[in-house]
């Protein structure tokens, strides 16, 4: 939960921003105060992008692709976007709402048959399984309310055996952690998520897990292409997103960055860090190390199968800032149409009950709802953030983030390569200095 509040925290009041640039003094603050978190070892890159009514306001980009090699990031650079995944995925999803052929409604099991199987943990008796009050649905994966977790977000019976199953959509470690992504395809995946039980009975209670995964493999059913494909033909080609993809494209590895941690982080329950290190060490380390290094990384591969719509794409900066102002434009980019704003509305407004989000239970805090795939602002007030009524937005396990503002008509998007993502407040802090500079 502690990650979610990181997530949320950097959405304080609700403002009209009349301002629709930055003067030179706004942006060297900014990028003087993220320019810090390199300088002092804590982050090894920074790339920022802010869009407003359309047009670039502000730019900035600081630090190493590859600390070792010296190699400088830029606007080229290709990150691991982890969770921002996500929105695509859910644009997806909606592109085929939209055009008939699924209803967020339907079970999942319609799909994909193992579904209509699958069990849940008893409540009372963690040691048994019973058949759910009702079957998984298109919406409940689209909002994270079907029962369905990660094998890192807990220690439960559940999460064992997501770990005992190897039913890690993700590729994370490929250097120091012996955490291997799943072998089979996407579809392959889905089935055998199916046969692991919920850990509650669908539509109950909000629980982050590889709910969009799963739609991959619905997307792949319903379309008779490879998810992949499916996103190829669909949503990067109509917007001309050339760096995004499920690996890193052959005229991009030479942009492509190095993963860091520090720290005594875990995943899985595996402390990640070279095999010999002292662990005691480790503790109190602020050194950052690599993980994932950009040369050697499974990303470059384009090996695998499994093409994960929770955590699975690359991008660079310039491609996730078009797809957020498509979102802003209501489902439109530079004359082309790839999703209506009906769409676009939908899958941005809250689908939780007031009984799943009563003391901020869904993510620790309270007037933040969520919508299909996207956290979306309910009572900037409440929440106590800088933030509009409907702002949406979602974040990356690699301490990425972009928002979509349409009240200011606004579009942000960070990326840096670093876990874990609640190490610092990176997120709210670009809010705040934003906001207060545009509105001053």
């Amino acid at each position: 939960m502690r990650i979610f509040r990181s997530l949320i925290l950097f959405f304080v009041i609700s403002l009209q921003i009349s301002a629709n640039s930055l003067d030179s003094e706004d942006k060297k603050r900014i990028s003087n105060h993220f320019n810090e978190y390199i300088n002092n070892g804590s982050l090894p890159n920074i790339s920022i992008l802010i869009k407003k009514d359309s047009k670039e306001i502000f730019r900035h980009t600081h630090g190493y692709a590859d600390i070792e090699k010296n190699i400088d990031i830029d606007k080229k650079t290709v990150f691991r976007i982890y969770s921002m995944t996500k929105p695509v995925t859910g644009v997806a999803i909606m592109q085929l709402i939209e055009s008939g052929k699924l209803r967020l409604n339907d079970k999942v099991s319609k799909y994909i048959p193992a579904f209509k199987n699958t069990k849940v943990i008893n409540l009372d008796f963690q040691d048994y399984v019973v058949k759910p009050k009702r079957e998984v649905t298109i919406r409940d994966l689209l909002t994270h309310t079907s029962g369905l977790t990660y094998s890192w977000a807990g220690e439960g019976p559940v999460n064992q055996m997501y770990r005992k199953y190897n039913i890690r959509p993700y590729y994370f470690g490929a250097l120091d952690a012996e955490l291997n992504k799943f072998p089979g395809n996407t579809c392959q995946f889905s089935n055998a998520a199916a046969s692991v039980p919920l850990l509650h009975n669908p539509g109950e209670k909000w629980s982050y897990g590889i709910n969009m995964d799963i739609l991959g493999c619905v997307v792949e059913v319903i379309s008779k292409m490879t998810f992949a494909e499916y996103l190829q033909k669909n949503i990067f080609d109509p917007l001309g997103l050339e760096s995004i993809g499920f690996s890193v494209s052959e005229s991009d590895k030479d942009s492509f960055t190095t993963l860091y941690t520090s720290g005594a982080f875990s995943r899985d329950g595996e402390i990640v860090a070279p095999s010999g290190l002292n662990q005691a060490e480790l503790m109190f380390s602020k050194e950052l190390r690599p993980i994932d290094a950009f040369d050697k990384s499974p990303y470059l591969k384009n090996s695998s199968k499994l093409y994960d719509g929770g955590s699975g794409l690359v991008s660079n900066i310039d491609d996730y800032s078009k797809f957020a102002e498509m979102l802003l434009n209501g489902g439109i980019l530079d004359g082309v149409r790839i999703l209506s704003e009906a769409s676009v509305n939908l899958m941005s407004n809250n689908h939780l009950s007031d009984e799943i989000l009563k003391d901020g239970s869904a993510f620790g805090l309270e007037g933040v709802g969520f919508g299909l795939t996207v956290g979306t602002i309910m009572n900037p007030g409440v929440a106590g953030t800088y933030s509009s009524i409907g702002e949406f937005f979602w974040g990356g396990a690699a301490s990425t983030i972009f928002w979509v503002d349409k009240k200011n008509n606004v579009t942000a998007t960070m990326m840096t390569q670093y876990m874990p993502s609640d190490k610092y407040p990176l997120r709210e802090e670009l809010k705040t200095l934003l906001y207060s500079s545009l509105s001053n």
